[in-house]
């Protein structure tokens, strides 16, 4: 993509830019929590450790994740040729080619034909059904907000292919369809060990969770009411410490 239809934004530290599309599908909040949330979970795994992101887009999540102190190398498959450009460019403008390595394949072929198993999967999914609200236009936009090209219980079953028993699975996701994340992961052998929810301030209700899952374990989280609630702003709008802490280095 020719770079007059791109813009290049700061994101997390004045060492981090990012090329987005202009017109097409731009990242938002999620991806900055659950960079934060990944490196959270993981923070005790090492270089010698694997990890692979579904869906990378323009590579936020995964770059945002480096820049946090993340080890484990990345592999990012991405399905979109124009987002892939815009994948491997990022990676490259941030000198990170030894660390992400870009990969464009629909991720159920990839899934089948790697013979490699990671300890980590993650992944931003589309968050809308594919029969539910406006479908856009734009394709990038399409695919990644709609069931398009695979859904949250899809990356479920997919993944155990290609992840060790015992890895991690981690998704961000609308709190509003927390029955069906929990549901589909039980189903495919997924058992929750850890989750937190996001709401915008004290007086509104969690928008977002992020969660991770470990896949052949049978030893379940504590109780779902230990679960964290973290608020993005405090009542003056302004970013609250763990609100500086997912967006800002």
């Amino acid at each position: 993509m020719p770079e007059t239809e791109l813009t290049l934004n700061a994101i997390y530290n004045k060492s981090t830019e990012l090329y987005q599309s202009k017109n097409g599908y731009r990242f938002n909040s999620d991806s900055m929590i659950l960079s934060w949330f990944t490196n959270r979970i993981c923070s005790n795994m090492g270089s010698e450790n694997s990890a692979l992101e579904i869906g990378a887009g323009s590579g936020i999540v995964s770059i945002v994740l480096k820049r946090r102190g993340f080890l484990p190398k990345i592999d990012c498959v991405e399905i979109q040729k124009t987002m892939f450009e815009i994948l491997e460019k990022n990676v490259k403008h941030n000198g990170l080619s030894t660390e992400i390595a870009p990969v464009f394949a629909d991720f159920l072929t990839f899934a089948a034909e790697k013979r490699k198993k990671y300890d980590i999967v993650f992944v931003n999914p589309p968050y809308f059904a594919k029969e539910s609200g406006h479908l856009s236009a734009d394709s990038e936009k399409a695919l990644a907000k709609h069931e398009v090209a695979g859904s949250l219980a899809d990356f479920f079953e997919i993944s155990k292919n290609i992840l060790r028993k015992g890895g991690k699975f981690i998704v961000v996701f609308p709190a509003s369809r927390l029955q069906f994340a929990l549901f589909s992961a039980a189903q495919h052998g997924y058992t929750l060990k850890n989750i937190a929810f996001f709401r915008e301030n004290a007086e509104t209700k969690p928008a977002t969770f992020a969660a991770s899952f470990v896949l052949g374990s049978k030893t379940a989280l504590s109780p779902l009411s230990d679960a964290e609630i973290f608020d993005l702003r405090d009542m003056n709008c302004e970013y609250s410490s763990v609100g500086m802490k997912i967006m800002y280095e």
